[in-house]
């Protein structure tokens, strides 16, 4: 609606009331449409990512300096509340409220937030204190990586060893936790060198190593403390050189259908999800009793939990390496597209993720969930590289 500068007071007043009344309209009927679709499970749709930015933007919160978004996810409703939402009939339906779990990052304090998308409001403003931080958000990770190759100790480093600053890749790792009272986010980051190479990892820059501040996005510490030769760049290139097998189907069709979410398979009948955090989550798993004539749940949620890489290695430049991968950097953060004929077959039906970003905003992550029906037993794996400067590397 456009409304005319020339108008009068009154007439302004009055436009501006149909218009509010309007909005007001569309946004009842757009609750009643959703509570209509929606499993109680869904993930946030784009639009309540972005609705969740803007209210928490519109709270006291909003006008505190450097805010940034490490997790939007729905805060899950209670289970019992969804058994009955699926015990109930199709026309009796009442979807349980929507509501938002999110974690900011503000005056380096940690606030894990539950935003009401009905009513507009934050519910509950939790300010965390203890051991741990918030996932790391991309922009972090990649404004670290880049502060050495401007930090002038690392440069006389690097000229020190007679490599080319050029074909430096570095790489923010997370620090682990030892026991120690930890009071600042940091980031450790380690350097490799191309040179010759697509396989970034292959070649470590031995004995140096850096501490950069994630709040203040600066180096507070800096050791070079020995050189050591580089690995060759022979023999590391990870990528096959045969063209990719097709992936193919072992039925004519799609032996499937999903319904948003739901997915209906045989005599299966459960929820699929993308998650920032976890990556796929399937819910509410049924299976059809032959025997008693009704569908048995078997899984209410179930996702990986964590995966914990423990290098165990002892010394001063490996010790701190034990991610985890799902908690600090998120297997759904860390997902790929998928190819069709590639990674999933012709009949593969595809699932969009959506994950929010610093700024809170909803980002798309297209084709990162593909479902088809397949005999088990062959391995799909395929590497994703995106440290190489101006390229993405795939295998």
């Amino acid at each position: 609606m456009v409304l005319n500068s020339e108008l009068s007071g009154a007439s302004f007043v009055k436009a501006a009331s149909m218009t509010m009344n309007l909005l007001l309209l569309v946004f009842i009927l757009q609750c009643c449409l959703v509570a209509s679709l929606y499993h109680p499970l869904d993930p946030l749709n784009p639009n309540e990512i972005d609705r969740t930015r803007l209210i928490i933007q519109n709270s006291s919160l909003g006008n505190l300096p450097n805010l940034t978004f490490h997790f939007v996810d729905l805060e899950e409703p209670e289970k019992g509340d969804v058994l009955k939402w699926l015990s109930s009939s199709e026309q009796n339906k009442s979807i349980p409220p929507r509501h938002a779990k999110v974690v900011i990052r503000v005056r380096r304090e940690t606030h894990e937030l539950i935003v009401d998308l009905a009513t507009g409001t934050i519910t509950s403003d939790r300010l965390y204190s203890g051991h741990g931080y918030p996932p790391l958000a991309f922009i972090e990770l990649f404004r670290a990586s880049k502060l050495p190759l401007r930090y002038p100790k690392f440069i006389e480093s690097i000229m020190k060893r007679g490599l080319n600053l050029s074909q430096v890749s570095c790489v923010p790792f997370t620090v682990g936790w030892y026991g120690q009272n930890v009071t600042k986010r940091a980031l450790r980051i380690t350097c490799f060198y191309r040179g010759g190479s697509v396989n970034v990892f292959a070649r470590p820059i031995e004995g140096v190593s850096m501490l950069v501040d994630v709040d203040s996005m600066q180096i507070t510490m800096y050791t070079d403390r020995f050189k050591a030769p580089l690995p060759k760049a022979e023999g590391t290139d990870f990528r096959s050189k045969k063209q990719p097998r097709s992936i193919a189907s072992n039925v004519s069709d799609s032996g499937f259908t999903v319904d948003g979410h739901r997915v209906r398979w045989a005599n299966w009948d459960f929820h699929v999800a993308f998650d920032a955090r976890a990556g796929i989550t399937i819910s509410t798993a049924s299976i059809f009793d032959a025997k008693v004539k009704k569908f048995r749940r078997v899984l209410y949620r179930g996702h990986v939990s964590e995966t914990f890489v423990p290098y165990m290695d002892p010394t001063s430049d490996w010790y701190f390496r034990t991610f985890m991968d799902i908690g600090e950097f998120g297997f759904g953060r860390s997902a790929d597209t998928l190819q069709p004929l590639v990674d999933c077959p012709a009949n593969a039906f595809y699932l969009d993720g959506y994950v929010t970003g610093a700024d809170g905003q909803a980002q798309k992550m297209p084709n990162v969930i593909c479902i088809f029906e397949r005999y088990s037993g062959d391995i799909a794996w395929r590497h994703t590289e995106i440290n190489v400067p101006g390229k993405v590397v795939s295998s």
